[in-house]
């Protein structure tokens, strides 16, 4: 049952991962537009949790001693090109003379026709969210749509002591934006995130903190999950830091650089296990979050440069581990925990002037950068904002490559895999200086 008000992190994962059975015959690994009967979505999230021949994992919340919820209404919500299917359930719980409500978000599902969980994701211009500032526009459509069902819970919510919101990538970014909104009229909320993609532009996610509360804000992502990465500068994650406490960064389970097995929900599962909050936060600290040794051995005059032929996913692990260490000192947004894609696009928005203020490991790198980019070698002078650009565009490239990758692992195994994709308004906007 919850502690100290808050749901512990084997409740959040289920959580997180048993929403997606609001989707009709997910349950049996073929997934449609659509919502599932209200029976068969009971059984998956308080009951037996047997009911489906898909062979999913019993996520119930029976094992987790809050059996005794009830499920509230099931919520649909449009992605993609108008598609309506479930996206998620509301649960009440009283615990210690408290009214909880937990309202669950599903992450995406690309198998359903005309992949419009997809679309959502790749809807990454930006677009005014209330008084909190831009976000990804794809998130804030599909917030908009889920309105209509969430607002047949206006009564439990008004009620509750505390509203729990909770999903797994696209899912989390909706949950975020539920939060928020909820916090808005002062109501005592908590969010949890697993892999989840970054919602906010710029100051957003303070704006976002500050409603919430950075106390009540809990973001789990595994180091090397491909999808928290994605959306570039100027999307920011709320809690970005790496010091941020509820920032909490695991060792990915694979050991791979960006393997897209890294953002499956059954790997967080098992990630967090029988952990609590405290003990989650202690592993984080396992995580290099300053990768300078590796910057500077890189980076050295006398080591072999041949790196940058490399497998593509590989070297760009490597130049996100480079920028991060080497640049942080010039940037203003890798002190937030940000990558190489999100450096390149920040010089491209704000103009050349500072690559004067580089140095010339700054200089060693982007001509790493270029040439694993297949551009001909540059020197510093030379590196004009249509080569940074090019390096830009070479490494969006890698990663939307690397999100098809996720989808063909998806039909493979059939797994709570989602994708997030996000990189279009940020290339439109430095296109323009």
């Amino acid at each position: 049952m919850p502690i100290a008000n808050t749901l512990t992190p084997k409740e959040a994962a289920h959580i997180a991962t048993n929403s997606y059975f609001t989707l009709k015959d997910w349950i049996n690994n073929e997934p449609s537009a659509g919502v599932e009967s209200r029976s068969n979505i009971q059984n998956r999230v308080i009951g037996s949790g047997t009911v489906g021949t898909g062979g999913h994992a019993n996520t119930s919340l029976q094992s987790t001693g809050m059996a005794s919820s009830q499920l509230g209404n099931v919520h649909s919500a449009t992605t993609g090109f108008g598609t309506s299917s479930g996206f998620g359930y509301t649960l009440t719980y009283q615990a210690e003379g408290k009214k909880h409500v937990i309202i669950a978000s599903r992450g995406t599902r690309p198998e359903m026709s005309g992949v419009p969980d997809i679309i959502t994701d790749l809807r990454a211009s930006a677009t005014p969210f209330g008084s909190f500032g831009s976000v990804h526009k794809g998130f804030k459509r599909t917030f908009d749509s889920i309105q209509t069902s969430l607002k047949r819970d206006t009564s439990l919510i008004a009620d509750a002591d505390v509203v729990h919101c909770v999903g797994h990538s696209l899912g989390g970014g909706v949950a975020t934006l539920i939060a928020a909104d909820i916090a808005a009229s002062r109501k005592n909320v908590k969010l949890y995130t697993f892999g989840s993609p970054r919602v906010g532009c710029l100051n957003t996610y303070s704006s976002i903190e500050q409603a919430i509360g950075v106390d009540n804000i809990y973001r789990v992502s595994h180091d090397l999950d491909p999808i928290t990465l994605i959306a570039p500068y100027p999307y920011i994650h709320v809690q970005p830091k790496p010091n941020d406490p509820n920032n909490m960064t695991m060792l990915s389970p694979t050991g791979k650089l960006l393997s897209t097995a890294n953002h499956d929900m059954r790997e967080y599962i098992n990630s967090v296990g029988l952990l609590s909050w405290d003990q989650i936060r202690l592993a984080s600290n396992s995580v290099e979050h300053d990768n300078a040794l590796i910057s500077r051995w890189l980076l050295h005059d006398t080591n072999d440069a041949g790196w940058v032929a490399y497998a593509s996913a590989k070297t760009l692990s490597i130049l996100f581990k480079l920028f991060s260490h080497v640049l942080k000192s010039i940037s203003s947004v890798l002190i937030l925990g940000l990558t190489a894609v999100d450096l390149l696009a920040e010089i491209l928005m704000k103009g050349l002037n500072r690559l004067k203020l580089l140095g010339q490991n700054i200089y060693t790198l982007l001509k790493h950068a270029a040439v694993w980019a297949g551009i001909k070698a540059v020197e510093g002078a030379d590196f004009t904002a249509g080569i940074i650009k090019m390096i830009l565009s070479k490494m969006l490239s890698a990663l939307r490559s690397l999100a098809a990758n996720s989808l063909a692992f998806i039909s493979r195994n059939i797994t709570p895999l989602s994708i997030g994709l996000g990189t279009a308004w940020a290339l439109s906007a430095a296109s323009t200086l």
